[in-house]
């Protein structure tokens, strides 16, 4: 159970005391765990955390304080793996996106309750956890873009990553009938790199043919000087700066163009 070994394991192992809330929060956890319709019921609460209503009331308001406050030990929890996976920084952005996207996965299988409502639209607007999860992806497509490894702003990066992961998941979660095959999501994944990242090949499969680097195009280089721009000390006023930004995004996130031919003049017969 997640929130055993956030609480009770915690507990049992220092010799604390398990305080009320605590415990209403255990069983609360437990109960979300094996629910069918992902929901919680403030009387069954009640019963096996042996308190009254009124105890549970006076440490959470109401049954949606007590699923906040539920959720919010979940994204506790969920943060915890993501900050163990970013604490490995790989040679290459795209193994860095797919060790999270993994995470991302994992902890949605294992706690599928959990995971539908911190992705909830009661819940994610207005978390704080959702913004740190999103910095923390940010943050490494920063990285990956100062490296000239991004062929799209960091920010879009970002966008496309989430969205696609948190999509997979809920897919898998959701509708196991239609997704019972979770080969869609790893195939979904290296769609979603070959379309954001550039010097490395779709897959792990390829990269004994690997071919040889390929000039910067200009949405590499866009990416690549926006995010020095961030980090690096420049002449510019913050003005100038934030109106080089906007130009920067804008050439790292066009969509790719095909040359124009070169029409030769005809030679005069």
């Amino acid at each position: 159970m997640l929130y055993m070994t956030l609480y009770s394991g915690y507990t049992m192992l220092h010799n604390v005391p398990v305080s009320v809330k605590t415990r209403i929060l255990d069983v609360a956890a437990d109960l979300l765990a094996h629910s069918a319709v992902a929901d919680l019921s403030t009387r069954a609460v009640c019963d096996a955390a042996g308190v009254t209503p009124p105890t549970l009331y006076h440490h959470f308001g109401d049954k949606d304080g007590l699923l906040a406050a539920v959720v919010d030990f979940g994204w506790a929890h969920f943060l915890e793996t993501k900050r163990a996976v970013a604490a490995v920084v790989h040679e290459h952005v795209a193994d860095d996106i797919r060790a999270g996207w993994n995470n991302h996965i994992d902890f949605a299988r294992e706690n599928p309750n959990f995971y539908k409502l911190m992705w909830s639209p009661d819940v994610a607007p207005t978390s704080a956890a959702v913004r740190e999860a999103h910095q923390m992806l940010l943050d490494r497509m920063e990285l990956g873009a100062s490296r000239g490894q991004l062929q799209v702003s960091p920010q879009t990066a970002t966008r496309m990553i989430m969205a696609a992961v948190t999509g997979a998941a809920l897919s898998l979660i959701t509708q196991p009938e239609l997704f019972e095959n979770d080969a869609f999501a790893t195939q979904l994944r290296e769609a979603v790199i070959c379309s954001i990242v550039t010097g490395e090949p779709a897959s792990r499969s390829q990269r004994s043919r690997r071919a040889a680097p390929k000039e910067p195009t200009l949405t590499t280089a866009a990416a690549t000087l926006s995010s020095k721009l961030h980090t690096e000390t420049t002449p510019l006023t913050d003005a100038e700066r934030v109106l080089m930004q906007q130009w920067l995004a804008t050439l790292a996130d066009a969509p790719a163009v095909a040359p124009t031919q070169v029409r030769r003049p005809r030679r005069s017969p």
